[in-house]
C-alpha cells in the first residue's frame, strides 16, 4: 500500500517493486518522501493521490500503462526500464512532448562521473596516443540481458567522443550484486582501466529519487541522467 510519512519534498509514484523499486521505497521512507502510490503485476495499481513524478522500475509489459497514467494525469516519468523496444522507446519520447521524462539507463552519480572521465580521456587519445578501448560489464546470474544498456551506453559514449568504435564489449554473468562497468585503455605496454562498482541497490534508489526530484519542476522533454547530474551538480557550485 501507498506510505505517507512526513516530508516536505515532491510525493512519488513507484511502478514495480522488485529489487530497485523496494530499494527506492525504503530510501523515501527513510527521508521521510511520500510515497503515494505503488503499482505492481500481483497487486495492481494502488494509490492515495496523484503523484508529482512516477518512477517506473517495472518491466516492458507495463509500459502502456505506465505512459497511459502518466499523460492521462500530467505526471513526470524517470523511466528507469532499459530493455524497451524500439517502439516503446518512440511512445516515449511521444510522452516527453507533454511532461518531463528521465531516460535512466543508469542512475548512479560514480556512473555519470566514469562517463565524464571517458569523454575526457578521448579528447587526450588521439594521433600517436590513441589506444584500444575496451567495455567489461559484470551482474549478477539472472540479468534480463546482455550487454547491458549501460555497457551499450559507455562503448555509444566512447565512439561519440573519440571517433572510434570500442575494440569489444564483455559481458559476464557471476558474482554479488549489483553490477561493475569497466572502461580499459590500451597502449603498448600498459594500460588504465576506469571502473565503477555498484554493491547495493540504496545506490540507483537515491539516484532515481534524485532525477524524481529535478524531474517534479523540469519542462516536458526527454533527458538522460546526464542532464540530471548536470544541473543539480551547477546548482551545487553556484
Amino acid at each position: 500500500m501507498p506510505e505517507t510519512p512526513a516530508g516536505d519534498g515532491p510525493t512519488i509514484g513507484i511502478v514495480g517493486l522488485g529489487r530497485l523499486g523496494s530499494a527506492l521505497r525504503a530510501v523515501c521512507r527513510d527521508n521521510g518522501t511520500r510515497v503515494a502510490l505503488t503499482a505492481t503485476r500481483r497487486r495492481g495499481w494502488a494509490a492515495e493521490a496523484v503523484p508529482d513524478v512516477l518512477v517506473d522500475t517495472s518491466a516492458p509489459e507495463a509500459h502502456p500503462q505506465v505512459l497511459d497514467y502518466c499523460a492521462a494525469h500530467r505526471v513526470p516519468l524517470v523511466a528507469c526500464v532499459s530493455n524497451l523496444t524500439d517502439t516503446q522507446w518512440k511512445a516515449l519520447e511521444e510522452l516527453a512532448g507533454a511532461v518531463p521524462v528521465v531516460r535512466a539507463t543508469n542512475l548512479s552519480f560514480a556512473h555519470h562521473l566514469q562517463v565524464r572521465i571517458a569523454e575526457f580521456t578521448a579528447a587526450l587519445t588521439t594521433g600517436p596516443f590513441g589506444a584500444t578501448t575496451t567495455v567489461r560489464e559484470r551482474h549478477p546470474l539472472g540479468k534480463a540481458h546482455r550487454p547491458s544498456a549501460t555497457a551499450l551506453a559507455l562503448a555509444d559514449t566512447w565512439a561519440g567522443a573519440s571517433g572510434r568504435a570500442v575494440a569489444d564489449i564483455a559481458d559476464e554473468r557471476a558474482g554479488l550484486p549489483v553490477s561493475e562497468h569497466e572502461l580499459t585503455h590500451t597502449w603498448d605496454g600498459e594500460s588504465l582501466h576506469v571502473r565503477h562498482h555498484v554493491g547495493s541497490w540504496t545506490v540507483p534508489a537515491r539516484g532515481a529519487l534524485a532525477a524524481a526530484q529535478w524531474a517534479r519542476t523540469a519542462p516536458p522533454g526527454l533527458v538522460t541522467m546526464r542532464t540530471v547530474y548536470d544541473e543539480l551538480t551547477a546548482r551545487n557550485t553556484a
